[in-house]
């Protein structure tokens, strides 16, 4: 009789090890069947950060900002571009987005003097569509948006297709860089 217990008991123990190291060798070789991460996550590249947007609220000639996560990089000229991407993307919220239609930003250029040069398509000027309030408010998003992200810009300037333009839309002057202050 007490042979049958250390049997039973024997067995038992053998069926317990037996499914440990089943177990254990069941997410081993699950573990090796998930990708490795040898390449980072674009946020461990690069980072999230959150802006602000400006766009226009409906029925009436206001700014409305929306806050978003962007994805940027280390370098400011490519900060600024996934900034001004997310803006030309449009409102997320039925906001009026205020970039005419097939506007892009070409380049963008940052002084140590704190002025943001942003040099758009000529879409920006020839595809404008509306009176002065509506340059204005476009103006007033473009600066405000620069002025509200990115520290250390206190001026920016408008380029059209690398030159300065003397207006967007027939109201405003913009053949110098606007002071993110007169702008707020």
């Amino acid at each position: 009789m007490k042979h049958q217990r250390w049997i039973i008991a024997g067995i038992g123990a053998a069926v317990i090890v037996g499914a440990f190291l089943w177990i254990a060798g069941y997410r081993q070789r699950h573990a090796n069947l998930s990708p490795s991460r040898l390449v980072p996550l674009a946020a461990e590249l690069e980072g999230i950060r959150g802006v602000y947007l400006y766009f226009g609220a409906t029925s009436t000639d206001s700014l409305v900002a929306e806050y978003r996560d962007v994805v940027v990089k280390d370098r400011p000229a490519d900060q600024v571009r996934a900034i001004y991407r997310e803006l030309l993307a449009g409102s997320a919220k039925g906001n009026a987005g205020l970039l005419p239609e097939g506007t892009e930003l070409l380049e963008t250029y940052w002084t140590e003097r704190g002025t943001l040069y942003l040099d758009w398509s000529r879409s920006l000027v020839s595809e404008f569509r509306g009176g002065s309030e509506r340059e204005r408010q476009l103006i007033a998003s473009i600066v405000r948006t620069a002025g509200d992200n990115l520290p250390g810009v206190e001026r920016v300037m408008i380029l059209v297709e690398g030159s300065p333009v003397e207006t967007i839309g027939g109201h405003f002057d913009t053949l110098s860089p606007l002071d993110v202050r007169d702008w707020r």
